[in-house]
């Protein structure tokens, strides 16, 4: 089978853990680039947290943010989506998530998302506050988050134990096709759990849609690489789902293929081997 686009997650697959891109995957991207092929990156990033990688790879390379909800044909070519949810029902969203005992956080809208907002928490998550810490310069405690929800949020997050975070995905069933759940799990703490409520019709496989039909690619002859349970609905959509070795057992059951860690250039693997 020949591919033509490669959908490349950030965290835990492009990015080592030392949180930068190897010479020999960034050598590998400019050949694929050189080979005629689409790259893209595919994060739950916002614009403003994944810009460093993406000033890093070729500059043709299509950029998905926000889990699909902004697309981007390259750093500095124009915008080709841009998703955000409801006002009302980011309201009544973040509402049914105080009511449950979680502590949201709120996303400014695409494309500009830099910014997010959260009260004071209902109760002691240390990992939620080191988060909050290492993003002090975009992060913002309000006494209430309905008084910036002015406009369109990106999305909404919730985090906690896996217990916590599948009990309440099963609550927001309520909502149907009005929304989106995300999970992934943290790879820094154990049992920790990331839930993004996103916009109806944004995931990271819907965005690798949405590139197919603008490129004419169909999704057999497309790469998609991940790390996590985000990258789940991506690595099954592509006709090549692969896996990192540094992903969790169900991710990687879930794939075509498992590649090297991200620490030993898995991503160069898969472009040498499969993609060229």
């Amino acid at each position: 089978m020949t591919y033509d686009l490669i959908a490349i997650d950030i965290d835990g697959t492009l990015l080592t853990s030392r949180r930068d891109i190897s010479t020999r995957t960034l050598r590998a991207l400019r050949r694929a680039v050189e080979a005629g092929k689409h790259v893209a990156l595919c994060t739950g990033r916002s614009l403003n947290s994944g810009r460093a990688a993406a000033e890093q790879v070729p500059p043709s390379t299509t950029l998905i943010f926000h889990s699909g909800a902004l697309i981007l044909e390259s750093l500095e070519g124009p915008l080709l989506r841009a998703v955000n949810m409801p006002r009302s029902l980011a309201i009544e969203l973040v509402a049914f998530c105080k009511r449950r005992g979680h502590d949201p956080l709120v996303y400014e809208p695409v494309p500009e998302s830099r910014f997010m907002w959260y009260e004071q928490p209902r109760s002691a998550n240390g990992w939620r506050e080191r988060y909050l810490e290492a993003n002090a310069d975009k992060a913002f405690q309000v006494e209430d988050l309905d008084r910036v929800l002015d406009r369109d949020p990106a999305q909404i997050a919730v985090a906690g134990k896996g217990s916590s975070m599948h009990d309440l995905e099963a609550e927001l069933t309520g909502y149907g096709n009005r929304i989106g759940t995300i999970l992934s799990r943290s790879t820094l703490v154990e049992d920790y759990w990331c839930m993004e409520i996103v916009p109806s019709g944004v995931s990271k496989a819907k965005a690798l849609a949405f590139l197919g039909e603008r490129y004419g690619i169909g999704s057999d002859r497309m790469i998609s690489i991940g790390d996590n349970f985000n990258d789940l609905d991506m690595i099954e959509y592509a006709g090549l789902g692969v896996a990192m070795e540094n992903a969790p057992d169900a991710v990687r059951r879930a794939a075509d293929l498992v590649a090297p860690s991200n620490d030993a250039d898995g991503v160069a693997h898969v472009i040498d081997t499969c993609l060229l």
